[in-house]
């Protein structure tokens, strides 16, 4: 079986990852009210779309 090509797997966002990191470190955390679950999906560029779609609804 062949390994991810490189279009199956692209490079990450850097913007993404520094975000993921600081999820990860608590930095997301203090902001949010202790009733907000602590179980999330992973961050990627297909849910940030999704949240800013939802957010736009929104305003």
């Amino acid at each position: 079986m062949a390994g991810p090509t490189a279009a199956a797997c692209p490079a990450p966002d850097e913007g993404l990852v520094e975000l993921e990191e600081t999820i990860h470190r608590g930095g997301f955390w203090r902001l949010v009210p202790e009733y907000v679950p602590r179980v999330y999906a992973p961050v990627d560029r297909r849910l940030l779309e999704h949240v800013d779609a939802c957010l736009r609804r929104l305003a």
